[in-house]
């Protein structure tokens, strides 16, 4: 077979049938003509490859039909003939594939595949390459033309926030209504993991409703859907919303969609490392400014260097370190009770003294406390996400059960405990609240269990 595998140009005659509305293609009207192996060659005796001719427009609404993996038409370097095409005609495939890879960036099955990979990535180095690679190659490998600022406001949902007014619970509780699932067993489920991951199987196990085998959900219409439940105030309006979610979701899109609105991707990778893969300075910009769309749309425009209060950041004494160890951090984070998760107004509870981070300050936080520290911290541990999330915001990185042989320390609530290797340091939750408290890692001397 062909390593092109699609070829153009002007019907001969009248007498071939487009392969997708079965109807006859005009003489001299353009076709697209999919190349494959003759089926008919049972016994591969090297019988020529055979063409299956379509309608310009009728090849790409193939293509929307086609498994992810299936062969498209990304360039017009992937189709034989195009360069004899007259000019109108080149101009109208073009943007007939200009439209097709914007739709295909814009897919959330794109948005949550760049999230495995970024998860599977251990190096914050490779997290940003990542990014930065999805928004050079895009699907057609001539850059990303889907919404850039829509893409980052989804992969920061920690930082870009919106409030739906849900834990974990009430996900649990509405859900099980939709599913027609024990909710008994649905909270019996969430107490051995997260509650993404609880949705993901009590969905593709529910016999009230069923996954979509293919993920078809775009991101404009996840974040439209996300947006209305922001907005929900009871909870039918809430179910209602969730149930047109579900209807356009495979079990996979429907476990992220989870995510989002826990503001917790689980990919394991701070606002600095994931906007890095936008512009190197879009991180300052985004301090600066704490406008996310304004640091994209002057990406774009190439005019991110000219903003204002990022010049005098960025050149400072020209020493990079000093500039990293400026103030790095989000709000310093609230640990809220059950009830009280996704409210914009903490609630008011008094927490031990030893367990208290100081107020963050320009002049005084180092934001790399953690860098280079690969953190096994067991989801057992007294205030776990307020400790994950603080290990993140120090340039730390949280591992996983899975991980765990390659962190360089591990977090122990309940004694001494066997490592995997002589070189990784065993500490208690003491250990992370001194160095966040002090702003520089304490010795772990001092706090072996």
């Amino acid at each position: 077979m062909s390593t092109v595998d699609f070829t153009v140009e002007y019907a001969r005659s009248a007498k071939s049938i487009c392969r997708y509305c079965h109807e006859f293609i005009e003489k001299n009207a353009v076709r697209i003509g999919k190349i494959i192996p003759n089926p008919y060659d049972e016994c591969e005796a090297g019988w020529d490859d055979v063409t299956r001719w379509h309608h310009t427009d009728c090849m790409l609404k193939v293509f929307e039909l086609d498994k992810p993996k299936e062969k498209k038409i990304k360039a017009p370097g992937d189709m034989y003939g195009f360069e004899h095409l007259k000019k109108n005609d080149k101009d109208t495939i073009l943007k007939l594939i200009n439209d097709g890879n914007t739709k295909r960036d814009n897919l959330f099955r794109d948005f949550r595949c760049l999230c495995a990979k970024i998860s599977e990535e251990e190096s914050s180095a490779g997290k940003t390459s990542l990014v930065s690679n999805h928004l050079w190659k895009g699907n057609g490998g001539t850059g990303y033309k889907g919404d850039v600022y829509l893409l980052m406001k989804l992969l920061l949902p920690g930082v870009v926030k919106t409030v739906y007014n849900l834990n974990d619970k009430q996900l649990i509780k509405l859900f099980s209504q939709i599913f027609g699932t024990s909710l008994i067993a649905m909270e019996e489920d969430l107490d051995q993991g997260d509650v993404s991951e609880t949705v993901r199987v009590c969905f593709e196990k529910s016999k009230k409703v069923t996954p979509l085998k293919k993920s078809v959900l775009s991101l404009q219409e996840a974040d439209g859907l996300l947006n209305s439940l922001s907005k929900a105030t009871t909870e039918s309006e809430q179910l209602s919303i969730l149930t047109k979610i579900i209807i356009r979701c495979t079990s996979n899109d429907l476990m992220m969609v989870v995510r989002i609105i826990k503001h917790d991707l689980g990919i394991n990778a701070t606002a600095k490392h994931l906007l890095g893969g936008l512009h190197p300075h879009a991180y300052e910009a985004f301090k600066v400014s704490r406008n996310l769309k304004d640091v994209v749309e002057r990406v774009q425009a190439n005019t991110l260097e000219s903003m204002p209060g990022l010049k005098e950041k960025e050149t400072g004494n020209g020493n990079r370190d000093d500039r990293d160890n400026r103030d790095d951090l989000k709000k310093t984070p609230v640990k809220r009770p059950t009830g009280d998760e996704g409210l914009t107004t903490p609630a008011k509870k008094q927490k031990p003294e030893c367990k208290t981070a100081p107020a963050a300050s320009p002049s005084n936080v180092a934001a790399n406390i953690f860098t280079g520290c690969k953190i096994f911290l067991p989801e057992t541990t007294d205030s776990f996400k307020e400790l994950k999330q603080y290990i993140i915001d120090f340039d730390g990185e949280v591992l996983s059960e899975g991980s765990k042989r390659s962190a360089t320390h591990i977090v122990s609530s309940k004694g001494k405990m066997s490592t995997v290797s002589g070189k990784v340091k065993v500490v208690t939750p003491d250990w992370l609240w001194h160095s966040i408290k002090k702003k520089q890692l304490a010795s772990t001397e001092e706090y072996k269990p």
